[in-house]
């Protein structure tokens, strides 16, 4: 599998380093992850203090404390993809798509959730994906900028109750098996030349690695008293203590998350209004120098949900968010415990907010109960 997977990232860089002679130079950061939501991708990724649902082990474990129900989720897919794939996609000629995405980023990421299960106590979650990134860079000595990974894992953590249910502490933890690259390759470098030869070990397969690691989280949220039918709360979570380092195939760093949120009840409708601002330590490298803080750290979410089912999800939810300086969207559906999830969103991936924007497109479906 492993030599598959070489030759179908050797053969995509060959075409796309042949192509795309002539990309800008950007000094470009794009936050590295685990796992994301596609309900939080919709709302901007505000969800430190809003994640009730079987994704929150990679936002908050005290979020556990907020679910009221039982939430079973037998199997979830989901398929992620920026606009440059989607453009080659739709388009009917193919040496007019490879002009038009000369320099711009191939984005494609695929998750599958297996076997979640989660309520106010515990709750764990099964996993497995694979990410596919490749942009070129330097029209001068050009050289793609390659991450390309398969993972698989588990998620799992407990949460408490104090000081009278208005202070929530969860602990958590993640193992995490990735094997994939995570590199700079020049398009002349030795290992696409050799490609055609069999018996030499490419300097691409010399940077390919396969490693399993470890992560605990920590969370705590604090309930305000209700103001006017709305429940105010504020959230602090440290996700990957100590960093999920893959070697070759990359790195998680820790990070440091704080989110505030509301939620209201009317007419049947229940409404979430969000904010977080992700990463205060900079763990992400994301603040431009002789800065603090950044607006792509910043997050804005609102979702309105209508008719709550048995398992706390709602009938029909709508989302909208800000992901730093781009809009987001986003909803879903659930019958009868199939469900689908849609979210359109945009990711920074130049130097600084408003650089360089990356439209993408998620779409999920899972079996829910």
């Amino acid at each position: 599998m492993r030599a598959v997977f070489l030759r179908v990232l050797l053969f995509l860089s060959v075409l796309t380093g042949l192509w795309i002679l002539s990309a800008p130079l950007l000094l470009a950061v794009e936050p590295a992850f685990v796992r994301e939501s596609l309900r939080a991708r919709g709302m901007g990724n505000a969800f430190t203090a809003t994640a009730n649902d079987e994704m929150l082990f990679f936002y908050n474990p005290a979020g556990l404390r907020s679910v009221n129900y039982n939430i079973y989720e037998v199997v979830g897919f989901n398929f992620t993809t920026n606009q440059n794939v989607l453009d080659l996609g739709n388009s009917s000629s193919s040496n007019a798509t490879l002009g038009d995405i000369a320099g711009k980023k191939i984005y494609a990421e695929g998750n599958l959730g297996l076997l979640s299960h989660i309520n106010s106590r515990f709750g764990w979650s099964l996993f497995s994906g694979g990410l596919l990134d490749v942009q070129v860079r330097n029209p001068v000595f050009p050289y793609l900028e390659t991450k390309a990974y398969l993972q698989s894992g588990i998620a799992g953590g407990m949460a408490w109750s104090f000081m009278d249910y208005q202070l929530d502490v969860g602990l958590g933890a993640k193992i995490v098996y990735r094997a994939g690259i995570d590199t700079k390759l020049h398009v002349f470098d030795e290992a696409i030349i050799e490609i055609t030869e069999d018996k030499k070990t490419t300097k691409l397969e010399k940077k390919f690695s396969n490693k399993a690691a470890f992560a605990p989280d920590v969370g705590a949220t604090y309930h305000f008293d209700s103001v006017h039918n709305m429940e105010p709360k504020v959230a602090l979570s440290l996700q990957n203590i100590g960093g999920l380092d893959f070697e070759a195939a990359g790195k998680v760093p820790m990070t440091m998350n704080l989110g505030v949120s509301t939620e209201s009840e009317l007419s049947g409708f229940d409404f979430i209004l969000a904010a977080d601002y992700r990463d205060l330590t900079n763990s992400q490298d994301l603040v431009s120098e002789g800065n603090i803080i950044t607006t792509r750290n910043l997050k804005l979410g609102a979702e309105m949900g209508w008719n709550r089912l048995f398992n706390g999800h709602h009938l029909f939810s709508l989302r909208v968010g800000r992901n730093g300086p781009y809009n987001s969207v986003g909803w879903s559906m659930n019958l009868f415990g199939f469900k689908v999830d849609f979210a359109k969103y945009s990711q920074e991936i130049g130097g600084y907010g408003g650089e360089s924007e990356d439209k993408r497109t998620s779409l999920q479906v899972s079996l829910i109960f």
